[in-house]
């Protein structure tokens, strides 16, 4: 070997070091080689080298700027057996044109970190960490790169089987088990351009598949499928699988944004991917993926958070980023609902006056009260631009300008079913926030086009809870368990406090083109809201995606309803909303409306038309939402009811105190099937409200309202046709009499037809209150029974 040229041969000098380091810990002493050893080692056309590695550390620490991070109970072995060695070979050659071929196989390995902990916070720990595999490749490594003879160039490709990759915490664990990958790389240059180092990965393809996501409650368990005690199958949330086709460009150099540290730019193009989450033997697919993403100044350090706290810093200068996929299909026939892309920009942005940056501080220690292992990330955001466009049968709606920020603590740890320090805990995956201040907001909507006017219309998806505004402090936690209404699936069990809420019923645009304004509309205003969840599942479905609650119940207190704006616009009083449900649900289906006769009846076109209705022919893809609302009797302090409260006296600073003013009370409000039709003595309660929501993007029959010029200066007759035209000045044109060509040029719209219907709804008393009277039942009972509403709304721009 020819020492005078280092930088040519650095690398391979890097690999015996590190078979050399290898060997020595794992005899942990030097001694003599006998003869079974030497065997293992044969040289022909190379060398081969066989070696059962145990390699075990009590701490491993990377120091930056004087802080540190310590990896404790760190091991390399066996992942069948804790006292075992895995099993290597590698096969070392050097190929004609002075490449150097390393071929190498890994049988049974577990490289694990049992505990993870920052130096400057003693006693507390982020869990522990571990990867099982076997893998089997190659690399080939040749002199030059992509800047020249001074840098290397590597193909590379590999099988992995038998992986799990875990996260335990307090002895509970949660891990993907079952992995299998398959990765070919070629081209992949490696430079040194001044301070730089440059990774270049032309192409990387591969596939992989996680036959389950499982979960442990047993500390006995450590890396296994089934359970120490019974022997049967850990439970599964399901597993995932897919394939993928990227290039990527990435720069690396010293520096943190505090002194030592590293800093990470990269650009990554996916050229095709694909994700699928399997739920026993039903699949929910997101197909034809494509996009990019680019990361500038992401930086790591070992560096303190803003309040202090000893961390593992991952800061962000900016990310731009969009991804489209092709198709989603659910259900049986797998059926596709059609195509989402978003486009997306987070860097440094103010809301309200409040500055916000991109940054995750690790640190350790989740919930206080569930044990002494988890991490804590006290996460700051700062979306500052996305838009979300759903395209169905070629007709898109964009969800445009959508912003978020937010700043707080995200915890996570791995629980199981108990109660600690008054704390109630579940089985699973539990995802905590702690003083998390947080809000978003949509711009509003485009349709057909990102240079489409823009409109409103987000208000159509409060049905699901959607806001099209909406800032809050957080604190509560999502607990997501292993296992679904049966087999795999999820569980969810929550406990949300969302305190200073203000959200939009209507809003209006945040920035109409001149720079962003105060939003004006109808607003949920210093609102507290209590929300439990007990027991849904979710599941992968023959028909589709479908959550069931077992239980649910909430307080939401709206201190002013306010119109204009949302802190100082004028109040409609207090509103407060108590919720109880039994066994509700909630399934999503592809396919949205189909054919519906819009402004009429009938079930064919030519009753449709003759009735004055529209037909229109909504197509295959779209989306279906099935609500399903079971109102339960009251128990307790878990109760349906509605109150609104006015005329509430003034505090010394003007603001309303609670409970100073006249209000009306609807108590104990409850859904019912008519009867007792099982048998048990009670009202049987299985029907509900029942609300089905079909979303299209259609086209819509808009006509003048009046006379003359609209807003935008085009001039019209009352009754006349709004017709798209891209020749004409707005857009668009009015025609009196639209011929057959101009119908099919009708504005497009995000189309909602929806259904709601209910066998039988009761209130239980409705009382009147006054602040020194107290409460008079004004009305003892009220019952409506057999309710059918339907409605057909389409939001398109209107001038």
């Amino acid at each position: 070997m020819r020492i005078d040229k280092g930088r040519d041969y650095i690398l391979v000098i890097h690999f015996g070091l590190l078979f050399l380091g290898l060997a020595s810990a794992a005899s942990a002493g030097m001694k003599s080689l006998d003869d079974s050893e030497l065997a293992s080692v044969s040289g022909q056309s190379g060398i081969t080298l066989e070696m059962d590695l145990g390699v075990t550390a009590d701490k491993v620490t990377y120091y930056d700027d004087g802080k540190g991070i310590h990896l404790e109970g760190f091991r390399v072995g066996s992942a069948s057996d804790p006292n075992g060695s895995a099993h290597h070979v590698v096969k070392v050659d050097i190929g004609a044109d002075a490449s150097l071929n390393l071929g190498y196989l890994v049988e049974d390995r577990r490289i694990e970190f049992g505990d993870i902990r920052l130096a400057g916070a003693p006693g507390l720990s982020m869990g522990g960490v571990f990867l099982d595999h076997s893998l089997e490749g190659y690399v080939n490594i040749k002199q030059g790169g992509a800047t020249g003879g001074a840098g290397y160039t590597f193909d590379t490709a590999y099988t992995m089987t038998g992986g799990r990759l875990g996260y335990r915490t307090n002895g509970n664990e949660f891990f993907l088990d079952g992995i299998t990958m398959d990765v070919e790389a070629l081209g992949i240059t490696l430079d040194v351009v001044g301070d730089t180092l440059k990774l270049g990965a032309p192409r990387i393809v591969g596939n992989w598949k996680v036959e389950a996501i499982r979960y442990s409650g047993n500390a006995l368990n450590h890396g296994v499928s089934t359970d120490a005690g019974s022997g049967a199958l850990l439970p599964s949330y399901g597993g995932i699988s897919g394939e993928f086709d990227l290039s990527s460009n990435s720069d690396i150099r010293a520096g943190g944004r505090e002194g030592e540290g590293l800093r990470f730019d990269s650009q990554t193009t996916i050229h095709s991917a694909s994700f699928l989450y399997h739920d026993d033997a039903n699949v929910l697919a997101l197909r034809n993926i494509t996009g990019y993403l680019n990361v500038q100044d992401l930086r790591l350090d070992v560096a303190t958070d803003w309040n202090n706290r000893p961390a593992l810093a991952l800061t962000l200068g900016a990310m731009a980023g969009e991804f489209n996929v092709g198709t989603i299909e659910m259900g049986a026939n797998n059926k596709s609902i059609g195509e989402v892309n978003a486009n997306f920009l987070f860097q440094d942005h103010s809301y309200n006056g409040n500055s916000y940056t991109n940054a995750i501080y690790l640190q350790g220690g989740g919930h206080a009260e569930a044990g002494p292992q988890g991490m804590r990330l006290a996460t700051e955001w700062s979306l500052a631009n996305a838009d979300i466009s759903y395209t169905e049968d070629g007709n898109r709606v964009i969800f445009s300008g959508l912003q978020s920020w937010g700043r707080g603590d995200v915890v996570l740890n791995v629980t199981r079913e108990e109660v600690r320090g008054g704390t109630q805990f579940f089985d699973g995956l539990r995802i905590g926030f702690e003083n998390v201040t947080a809000g978003y907001r949509i711009n509003g909507l485009k349709v057909g086009s990102d240079d489409a006017q823009l409109q409103g219309g987000t208000e159509l998806l409060l049905a699901l809870g959607f806001y099209p505004s909406y800032e809050f402090e957080l604190d509560g936690h999502i607990t997501l368990g292993a296992g679904g209404a049966s087999g795999e699936g999820i569980t969810v069990n929550s406990d949300i406090r969302i305190r200073n809420g203000k959200a939009a019923i209507i809003a209006d645009a945040y920035d109409k083109g001149r720079g962003e304004i105060s939003q004006k509309g109808l607003w949920i205003s210093e609102l507290e809201y209590d929300a439990h969840v007990r027991g849904m599942t979710i599941d992968a479905t023959a028909d589709g995606l479908e959550m069931v609650t077992a239980e649910s119940w909430g307080t939401m207190d709206i201190g002013n309803l306010r119109v204009g704006d949302k802190s100082a616009g004028g109040s409609l009083g207090r509103f407060v909303v108590q919720s109880y449900e039994l066994g509700s649900s909630m399934a999503i289906l592809p396919g949205g409306a189909g054919d519906v006769c819009a402004g009429g009846a009938g079930t064919a076109q030519m009753v449709c038309e003759a009735s004055g209705g529209i037909w229109e022919t909504r197509g295959e893809e779209g989306v279906t939402v099935r609500l399903k609302q079971i109102l339960a009797r009251a128990d307790g302090n878990k109760k349906n009811a509605f109150s609104w409260e006015a005329n509430r006296e003034l505090d010394s600073n003007g603001n309303p105190v609670n409970g100073t003013g006249a209000s009306v009370l609807l108590n104990d409000i409850y859904t019912s099937d008519g009867g007792d039709f099982d048998g048990d003595g009670v009202d049987d309660n299985t029907f509900g409200i029942r609300t089905d929501l079909a979303v299209d993007v259609y086209q819509t029959k808009v006509v003048k309202k009046q006379d003359g010029p609209d807003l935008l200066g085009v001039v019209g007759a009352k009754g006349d046709e709004k017709i798209m035209d891209a020749s004409a000045a707005q857009g668009y044109r009015y025609v009196s009499n639209p011929t057959q060509g101009d119908l099919a040029n009708r504005p497009l719209g995000f189309a909602v037809k929806a259904q709601s219907q209910f066998k039988e709804l009761s209130i239980n008393n409705i009382d009147l209150i006054h602040p020194t009277g107290g409460a008079q039942t004004a009305v003892y009972g009220v019952m409506m029974q057999n309710f059918d509403i339907r409605a057909n709304l389409t939001a398109t721009p209107i001038p």
